[in-house]
């Protein structure tokens, strides 16, 4: 199947694509606690270290410091149910949807206004919509083995696999509730590289949308209209007490607000106006999403991210995808408070895509990339997520791109992230999406190479980098990075135009955080779980490690907001969890 893109549509899904490759705002600067003086001490960063002998290094963070207990005498009412979710996005609502459908009383809280979500692309191994694409069955043998490669062993497979057994039924189940609303399911552009290949990314990224949308271009963009509906799903089909506008503050655990020991039974929560203690018989499920807006908890566990975070603004609980940092790490606190243990491995980054206008799906730019001094530093054909974290290791955290209009012909079929799957852009639309930089990168144009470089502040010997490219394209070989000899086009054939682009990473989200084990509960320094205490959706932790890969597209929401935390609801309910 191949289908030519309106230019309307073409303009549009590159738009999106474009807003989430660069950091916003300002960057707030980071201190250690090794650096810190007694003075910020005072002011909330850092326990006081001016007792005589005290190494500062050895200092908590004040985020790890649980505050005063609230008493009972400032809590107003208590709420009971068997389960109660801490978070309204999909990952909490799909916990509070399980639960529900298997018979428990539930009481979601959240400090949103309503439900959220942020992107849209939801992993499924297989489902009812791949089988009517003729769309294969991912096969877990070689790919997770790569995977396991890929996060260097630090994360839990057991995760991985569970996800993989119980992804078809969860997937077909949230595809039958949108359809019940009226909502459509698809599946987003195919992979670019070919099975067996070690940045092979399989077709299985499942995007919600409806029918009078402009779906080109918006594919995978369409959580929100998934989110509405489970909110209202589960609020009036199944009875779930949803209370918005409700902000969890302290966990319950042995009878004690920030207890240290014995049963997580409760949480403490505000309306702004008064407390309310929200008991959960059977559970208590934490799903508050990310710890990316709040500048100490990065610098301790995320620091390669901290210069692409914005600290400066308000945190927005109702704030969807955006770059700069997003959730204040609400949840992690109050597990660390009552003793739970942070992941041993270092903590996922989930970076922007360094997406060139007419690059493949989830792939970097696959043409020629340079730094700041002209010089090549990569093969640069690996996915987005591996691309940026090499990028972040140069000078000024910039590639540069330069290619020939060539290119468009060469380096073609383009498929496209935000397009259903048999979707191709047309030579035409290529070069017209460069001409006007439709997508909004930047891109400069010129008739030669050398008035390219000067329009990107490279120097002027940037054009020897060209030359030995060049070369070594013509001769089908890459004896510097050992690029495949099918992504070796030159940097233009003959005269002009000529293209270049500048390309920063940017910050989508932290991932992970405290220890989790394979049924979700959240585990203390010595590995045992916690009793009562259960993560669900970004605060999994121990499913990735260092950086997000983009090889299993849709991966966090497909795995840790739907499925993993729709079997959970199935566990809590057969009593298999109860102690």
């Amino acid at each position: 199947m191949r289908a030519s893109m309106d230019r309307r549509g073409f303009m549009k899904g590159a738009a999106l694509g474009a807003a989430g490759l660069v950091a916003t705002g300002a960057l707030a600067a980071c201190t250690s606690p090794a650096a810190q003086t007694t003075t910020d001490a005072a002011e909330g960063n850092l326990a006081d270290t001016s007792s005589a002998g005290v190494n500062a290094a050895d200092q908590p963070w004040a985020f790890e410091i649980a505050p005063e207990p609230i008493a009972d005498d400032q809590i107003t009412a208590t709420e009971e149910a068997d389960v109660v979710v801490v978070g309204g996005g999909m990952a909490g609502m799909v916990t509070a949807a399980s639960c529900a459908e298997n018979g428990l009383k539930v009481i979601l809280i959240s400090a949103s206004s309503a439900p959220v979500s942020r992107g849209g692309s939801n992993n499924g191994v297989y489902s009812k919509v791949m089988e009517s694409m003729g769309i294969e069955r991912m096969d877990p043998t070689w790919f997770y083995r790569m995977q396991y490669a890929a996060n260097g062993g630090n994360f839990r497979p057991e995760l991985w696999y569970k996800f993989y057994n119980h992804s078809e039924e969860a997937i077909n189940w949230i595809i039958d509730i949108a359809a019940n609303a009226g909502i459509k399911t698809t599946i987003e552009s195919g992979p670019a590289y070919k099975e067996g290949d070690p940045m092979y990314t399989p077709t299985a990224a499942h995007a919600f949308y409806v029918d009078d949308e402009e779906l080109h271009g918006a594919i995978g963009n369409g959580e929100g209209y998934i989110a509405a509906e489970m909110g209202r799903y589960i609020a009036e089909d199944l009875g779930v007490d949803v209370r918005w506008d409700v902000k969890a503050e302290q966990l319950v655990r042995g009878g004690a607000a920030n207890g240290t020991s014995g049963r997580v039974d409760a949480v403490i929560a505000t309306d702004g106006n008064a407390y309310t203690k929200y008991v959960g018989t059977k559970a208590v499920v934490m799903a508050t999403g990310d710890f990316s807006h709040d500048r100490d908890m990065m610098e301790k566990y995320c620091p390669q991210a901290v210069e692409l975070c914005d600290f400066t603004t308000e945190v927005n609980y109702d704030q969807g995808i955006w770059m700069g940092g997003l959730m204040p790490g609400d949840g992690h606190k109050m597990e660390l408070w009552i003793g739970g243990a942070w992941q041993k491995e270092p903590n996922n980054i989930m970076l922007g895509r360094p997406n060139l206008p007419g690059d493949q799906p989830y792939t970097s730019h696959t043409g020629l990339m340079v730094d700041n001094t002209g010089r090549r530093f990569m093969n640069e054909d690996v996915l987005g997520g591996f691309a940026c974290a090499t990028i972040m290791h140069l000078p000024e955290k910039t590639a540069y791109c330069i290619w020939g209009q060539n290119r468009a012909e060469a380096g073609g079929p383009w498929g496209a992230i935000n397009y259903a799957h048999g979707e191709y852009f047309t030579t035409e639309e290529v070069i017209e999406r460069w001409d006007n930089d439709t997508d909004g990168f930047n891109i400069v144009k010129a008739d030669t190479r050398e008035e390219v470089i000067a329009q990107l502040g490279l120097p002027a010997e940037t054009i020897d980098t060209i030359e030995r490219y060049n070369g070594m394209c013509a001769a089908g070989a890459d004896t510097d990075f050992y690029k495949t000899a099918d992504k070796l086009i030159p940097v233009g054939e003959g005269d002009g135009p000529f293209y270049g682009a500048a390309f920063t990473p940017g910050f989508l989200t932290s991932l992970g955080g405290l220890r989790t084990d394979v049924h979700l509960r959240v585990l203390d320094k010595d590995d045992q779980p916690i009793e009562g205490l259960y993560n669900a959706g970004c605060m999994i932790g121990n499913f990735y490690s260092a950086t997000y890969t983009f090889a299993m597209e849709g991966m966090n929401y497909g795995a840790c907001c739907i499925t993993l935390p729709y079997v959970l609801g199935q566990e809590l309910a057969s009593g298999e969890l109860d102690a």
